[in-house]
């Protein structure tokens, strides 16, 4: 589920306030609404966007051959109305109903200033933040989503009924493709007007950066990180948070001065909503491939071939699995050593659900040990006609009995469970590798926990 520290992200994003004074705060334009009224109609023209002053709402998509299934919910403090308010057609793709009790407040597309004028940029300013973490929020429950549809695959499994699993989960990936092609085509929508709003907008040379964070993601661990923060503090002699807000973009001394940051310091808080706004927008585009990728794989579940391979970096593919993984990460002390020119042959996303299982694993290990300084350490390294990637944490371990036994199906050593790729535990991440004729293993020493995967070197 979507926690309460994700939800309120977005009033550090924006103001809020000045959205409801401006905008959403005339009590002629006002709703009190009941369960069940409706907001928008899917297929109808909308050309409103709602504030949901208090209650709740949800959205609701029907294919044309299928059943309604919801789409995403919104809290107090949300804004629902933005795909068909800011698109070509105005035409809503969803059918958003008041779960409760609700009131919203709503501003016609009429009633928003002329473009070319600083009223218009200002509304820009406060609303793009509310449309990226519209995004993000709506991404999140699709995951979720996956991630409960995956449980009832786990159920399927335990009884080894493998026709009866394959005719599910066509029918599930099937159900899924619906959601994650909406939320892949609103992303690509938002992408492109946000760079050629960026772009017409930046006055101060910062776009590029929007850019690099857009097309590269973030690219450093905490380790590499915290050494740049210490250097660029004695370039600039700036506080703590303003140098690692740097660190994080991996400037360079002559990006620094390129910028003009030197002279002129308080172009730090603009760069880094540059920066963070292309950021986002990556890991957005980055999860909706990847749910696609697992919704491809649920389908092909028990198939040995893997006719669309082709040759991928490994640490590129390692860093876009980080990005995927950031919010676990986030108090986690990350070392990568990776061999830069390692090229794997395969299809990345298959590597790419292995990464995730095996470090999100590790993850959730070292936040049950709730250690004072928790690592975990991704390395590889090429051995003769062998790749080897290692994953390791300084987490509990794992005792004897449970090594002799981590790799069958729905086996787990937490009392919750731990939550492997398709809920299948390790051995959907062996057959995975032994797909691609490589092994698997785990070591356990000196108060590390490590998992090895050995990949022929082709």
């Amino acid at each position: 589920m979507i926690s309460n520290k994700q939800k309120i992200a977005l009033s550090e994003l924006t103001d809020l306030n000045w959205l409801k004074k401006n905008f959403f705060s005339n009590e002629d334009q006002k709703l009190e609404l009941q369960a069940g009224d409706k907001v928008t109609t899917q297929g109808e023209i909308n050309d409103k966007m709602f504030f949901v002053e208090s209650g709740s709402t949800s959205g609701y998509f029907k294919p044309a051959d299928g059943e309604e299934f919801k789409v995403f919910s919104t809290g107090s403090n949300m804004i629902v109305g933005i795909y068909s308010f800011f698109s070509h057609n105005n035409c809503s793709y969803t059918t958003v109903k008041a779960n409760e009790d609700t009131i919203v407040y709503y501003v016609r597309k009429d009633q928003i200033p002329s473009r070319d004028t600083s009223e218009y940029c200002l509304f820009l300013e406060h609303i793009l933040p509310v449309v990226v973490n519209e995004i993000y929020l709506r991404q999140m429950l699709t995951i979720n989503s996956i991630s409960e549809k995956e449980s009832a695959v786990k159920k399927l499994f335990e009884h080894e009924k493998m026709a009866t699993l394959g005719q599910l989960a066509a029918g599930l990936a099937h159900e899924l493709n619906n959601a994650v092609s909406v939320i892949q085509s609103k992303t690509d929508w938002i992408t492109q007007h946000m760079k050629e709003y960026m772009g017409e907008k930046d006055s101060k040379g910062l776009y590029p950066f929007f850019l690099k964070s857009l097309e590269k993601g973030q690219t450093l661990s905490s380790a590499e990180i915290r050494n740049r923060k210490e250097e660029i503090q004695q370039l600039l002699d700036l506080r703590e948070s303003a140098a690692r807000k740097l660190a994080k973009m991996n400037l360079t001394e002559e990006e620094i001065n390129t910028i003009g940051l030197k002279e002129n310091q308080d172009l730090i808080q603009r760069l880094g909503y540059y920066w963070d706004a292309g950021l986002a927008l990556h890991d957005i585009n980055l999860a909706a491939t990847h749910t696609s990728h697992v919704v491809q794989s649920i389908k092909e579940l028990g198939a040995a071939n893997r006719n669309d391979t082709r040759n991928f970096n490994l640490l590129t593919s390692i860093k876009k699995t980080l990005s995927l993984l950031s919010n676990v990460l986030r108090n986690t002390e990350l070392t990568i050593d990776v061999e830069e020119d390692i090229l794997l042959s395969g299809r990345e996303g298959d590597f790419m659900q292995v990464w995730v299982n095996l470090i999100k694993n590790a993850a959730e290990s070292l936040s049950s040990a709730q250690l004072s300084k928790p690592e975990i350490v991704v390395s590889a390294k090429t051995q003769g006609d062998w790749i080897n990637v290692s994953i390791a944490d300084n987490g509990i371990g794992i005792d004897e009995e449970s090594m002799s036994k981590i790799f069958q199906p729905n086996y787990t050593t937490k009392v919750s469970g731990l939550s492997f790729g398709l809920g299948l535990g390790l051995s959907i991440v062996q057959k995975i590798v032994t797909i691609y004729g490589g092994k698997i293993r785990l070591e356990c020493n000196s108060g590390w926990t490590n998992f090895i995967v050995e990949l022929p070197n082709k």
